[in-house]
């Protein structure tokens, strides 16, 4: 199987792509604009949700 689809397949699944879980993330790199990766991530995890929560939604 491609591994693609089993990534959305379990994304999908368990509904870890819907705002609820991962917030606003179109609007907010509207918002933060980021030039790099780096500054995304640092705003993401100060402005949207916690390192933490991301991390649970994994296991």
């Amino acid at each position: 199987m491609d591994r693609e689809w089993i990534l959305n397949s379990a994304m999908n699944r368990f509904q870890l792509n819907f705002k609820r879980n991962v917030g606003p993330t179109s609007e907010s790199i509207r918002q933060c604009a980021p030039k790099t990766l780096d500054e995304w991530k640092e705003y993401y995890l100060k402005n949207v949700r916690s390192k933490e929560h991301i991390e649970s939604l994994g296991k």
